[in-house]
């Protein structure tokens, strides 16, 4: 199931399994989103896999409009119409993935391991970027596509125009369904449409071949796999190997999700399941490796390609005796986001910490969020960069950056925007602002495609909220990094209190250099609370100071206690005071607040 992001997928999800008897009427909403921070943001982070049984009277799988002959639905390829039983059974697989373009990588290897995929489209928004993007890749998959409109319950649901948009995409009014995941109407012709249409399973592999396309470890247990079956089976006791790492395992357990899990004694060509072994290294079982069978091994599976991070932040401990601690966290996190890539690194002014690369901005958030409610470390994170190229060497450190370099690339992306044809003007200029070119213009109805190019990190930093304000919310995106070119970039310093703050420098275009520095200044004279002593904040390009902000002292009223008598009284205690200010000033250190190093995402 896949759509762009608060289309309803986790809401149709939870009423399919309903229908197929899998959970209780009265359960919690959004029942496969799991984690704290899922339910908190409303959104789907991790793909979830469980298995449905749908039984359904034999007429009843007559509310398709095509007319398909009750002999060709099949279990498995097992013909069992020809008895007329009173009920056909149909075991169904079922992959819930996220929506927005930053977990789009868990798309991905949702759609290598299944027949079909269920594109949902809000009817209250009609298509969007995600929308479009699910759609390319299911199709180049060679998956067969069911189209459904949801929530046309909604009194701003526009079904007529959302359908039109969905026929531009090539299907027929017949193959589009309408349905209300919210409440339940026309949800159980999904599941007959998903009988009806989708094929089912076929072996790529006469040997034992099963894709793995998520991981995790069970500290009790082992490596915990989970797979889809291409060919022969997989018994409880077997040993298993990994074509790509060639790590060698035993098969302790084998179950699936239904949503709870079941276990059973094995699994055979066509399911989806997960087998636990006795590996206790997880980075033997990487996601899209194939396992096979070591005495009959078979050869790769054709997967799908491993995540790339396009965005890259340091993390730092705020005590330095947490480094330890941090890295434990984050080698448990990795345990359950292959995504996540991380390496350790040093800095003159925050220490020890670690260097991680993101999907996008949104993934590093939900990764801090994780680190500090689930292990309670307390971190601050570093303004974010991308990939450079300087003289044929890559680069994603502003330390690392040469100014005197000759030739200087950034990455740029190819960026799909869909919006109301009425805020071309609006999303038009905001491209133009941030040194892009519009490539290409299609209008799906009173939609419009627009495709361009744009640097990836003018892209990352502001460009969605920007994008959401042009055009009033409408707006949706997705992007995919296409090539490097060449870019005048200079390394733009802040200084605190006359001391550099190496987390808070950035890469930056030369024309806008100027206007960054001042804007940041602003923003970190607004997040940095007052101190005892006046705060100087610089912004610098090489040797050049081109903005500064100052940030006024507390001031004490040291004349308070004197009632009366000679001035000269009163100016003993202020010259006192300013001499104890100059000391401060001289010695006095000041404490940055995490706040300040996100100025930067709202400037």
């Amino acid at each position: 199931m896949c759509g762009h992001i608060d289309h309803g997928k986790s809401t149709l999800a939870d009423r399919i399994m309903e229908l197929c008897g899998a959970v209780e009427k009265q359960h919690a909403p959004q029942l496969l989103d799991s984690l704290e921070l899922e339910r908190e943001h409303g959104i789907t982070i991790k793909l979830k896999a469980i298995r449905l049984v749908y039984s359904s009277p034999f007429g009843k799988l007559r509310v398709m409009p095509s007319e398909v002959e009750a002999s060709q639905f099949t279990v498995y390829g097992k013909k069992n119409a020809a008895n007329r039983q009173p009920v056909e059974t149909f075991i169904l697989n079922l992959i819930d993935t996220p929506g927005h373009v930053d977990f789009s990588y868990e798309v991905s290897r949702s759609l290598a391991s299944v027949e079909g995929a269920v594109l949902i489209v809000d009817a209250t928004q009609g298509v969007q970027a995600q929308t479009l993007a699910n759609f390319n890749l299911a199709l180049e998959a060679g998956l067969t596509i069911i189209p459904v409109i949801n929530k046309i319950d909604l009194p701003q649901a526009d079904i007529e125009k959302t359908a039109s948009e969905i026929k531009q995409l090539g299907f027929t009014d017949a193959e589009i369904l309408k349905v209300s995941a919210k409440t339940g109407e026309n949800v159980e012709a999904v599941i007959v449409a998903i009988v009806d249409r989708i094929s089912e399973p076929k072996a790529k592999s006469e040997r034992g071949a099963a894709l793995i396309f998520d991981s995790s470890l069970d500290p009790y247990k082992g490596v915990v796999a989970t797979i889809r079956l291409f060919g022969a089976r997989i018994k409880v006791g077997q040993e298993i190997s990994t074509v790509a790492t060639g790590a060698r395992a035993e098969v302790l357990q084998i179950g699936y999700l239904t949503p709870r899990p079941k276990y059973v004694d094995e699994i055979s060509s066509g399911e989806v399941g997960f087998i636990v072994t006795n590996l206790k290294d997880i980075s033997k079982v990487k996601v899209g490796d194939t396992i096979t069978d070591p005495k009959n091994p078979a050869i790769a599976l054709a997967g799908y390609q491993e995540a790339k991070p396009v965005v890259f932040l340091s993390f730092y401990p705020t005590d330095t005796k947490d480094l330890p601690k941090l890295k434990d966290a984050l080698e448990k996190l990795k345990l359950n986001d292959s995504s996540l890539s991380f390496t350790i690194e040093t800095s003159t002014s925050l220490g020890q910490g670690f260097r991680l690369g993101f999907l996008g901005l949104l993934h590093a958030q939900i990764t801090q969020e994780r680190l500090e409610r689930e292990y309670d470390v307390d971190i601050i994170a570093t303004s974010p960069s991308v990939n450079f190229m300087v003289d044929g060497k890559l680069i994603n450190k502003p330390r690392e950056f040469d100014s005197a370099a000759k030739d200087v690339k950034e990455p740029y992306a190819k960026v799909t925007i869909f919006a109301p044809e009425k805020y071309y003007g609006p999303i038009s200029n905001l491209i133009h602002d941030k040194r892009g070119e519009v490539t290409n213009i299609e209008n799906f109805g009173k939609l419009q495609k627009i495709e361009s190019s744009i640097p990836l990190l003018e892209l990352l930093i502001g460009f969605y909220d920007q994008l959401k304000s042009a055009t009033s919310g409408y707006g949706s995106l997705d992007f995919e990094v296409t090539d490097y070119k060449n870019a005048d970039l200079v390394k733009l310093d802040i200084f605190v209190n006359h001391q550099p703050v190496e987390g808070l420098a950035q890469i930056v275009p030369k024309v806008k250099a100027e206007t960054i520095g001042r804007k940041l200044a602003e923003k970190l004279k607004d997040a940095i609370p007052r101190q005892q002593i006046a705060i100087p904040i610089q912004a610098a390009i090489g040797g050049k100071i081109i903005a500064r902000e100052t940030i006024a002292s507390f001031r004490k009223d040291v004349t308070q206690k004197l009632y009366g008598g000679d001035v000269t009284r009163k100016m003993k205690l202020l010259e006192k005071q300013k001499k104890g200010k100059k000391r401060m000033r001289r010695f006095g250190q000041v404490d940055i607040p995490q706040d300040a190093f996100l100025a930067v995402l709202k400037i």
